[in-house]
């Protein structure tokens, strides 16, 4: 496992890189006292877990994250933010930005390492298949209100979707989608429409924080397999093995 410590105080750094080694055995840990020092190094060498604080000279955590998630090679390493900062809504918009943790200071090497944990299981997680769709619609119905998007990524356990942003979109809602294909190219008719497929929103971003007029988002949905009806889990596993088999372009997979 390799890390990176990303923060402007050299006491800091050293204080977490001494915790990282005693927790995980590593000796292959990166420290930087910037965003822009970081991205150099990510540049350069492969990280599994960046670990980095909020407000930093030069270029903060921020833009260092906006960074990160926007470069190809880069934008899954999980990501913990550090910050003295615990507003709830902070909070919310650093998830929402892309964190995968956050911890704040002061924190004990336990929860440091209850983190890094979490971090590196929800990465695996994400390594999991999951496949890009052929041409289809998507609805979106939640709190009375309906809207289209697509969903350009899939799993048993997840989706995301790309549609305009609406009032009645929140963290934590749950929310009914129905999906229909409208070039099912050789899959079987019992899949082709699958409707009421119960999600979670776990994640909302703008799909383009560069053109602040754009109302384009992308929202991260959570697929719950263990209340999901035994019909609807079977049209959902058809679709996902034909597209296993018959699409090439998996995204997300190592």
């Amino acid at each position: 496992m390799s890390f990176l410590i990303v923060d402007d105080s050299p006491t800091l750094r050293t204080l977490v890189c001494k915790t990282i080694k005693a927790i995980f055995g590593s000796e292959d840990i990166h420290q930087a006292g910037n965003g822009q020092e970081a991205l150099k190094l990510l540049r350069d060498i492969r990280i599994d877990l960046i670990i980095s604080d909020w407000n930093m000279p030069v270029m903060d955590g921020e833009e260092f994250l906006y960074e990160v998630r926007q470069d190809p090679n880069l934008k899954n390493i999980p990501f913990i933010m550090m910050t003295t900062n615990a507003d709830r809504d902070f909070l919310i918009t650093a998830i929402q930005l892309g964190v995968t943790q956050y911890i704040v200071k002061p924190f004990t090497p336990d929860e440091l390492e209850r983190k890094a944990r979490l971090s590196m299981n929800a990465s695996h997680k994400r390594r999991a298949a999951r496949y890009a769709l052929p041409a289809h619609v998507a609805s979106v119905h939640i709190d009375g209100q309906s809207m289209s998007g697509e969903i350009f990524d899939l799993s048993r356990t997840g989706a995301r979707m790309r549609l305009e942003n609406h009032a009645a979109l929140g963290l934590y809602k749950t929310c009914e989608v129905d999906l229909k294909l409208l070039d099912p190219d050789g899959l079987e008719a019992g899949a082709t429409v699958i409707t009421s497929l119960m999600g979670m929103i776990v994640r909302l971003t703008a799909e383009d924080t560069l053109h602040p007029t754009s109302r384009q988002c992308q929202m991260g949905l959570y697929f719950n397999p263990g209340l999901m009806p035994r019909q609807l889990e079977l049209k959902l596993n058809r679709l996902i093995k034909w597209l296993a088999e018959s699409r090439p372009d998996v995204i997300g997979g190592d």
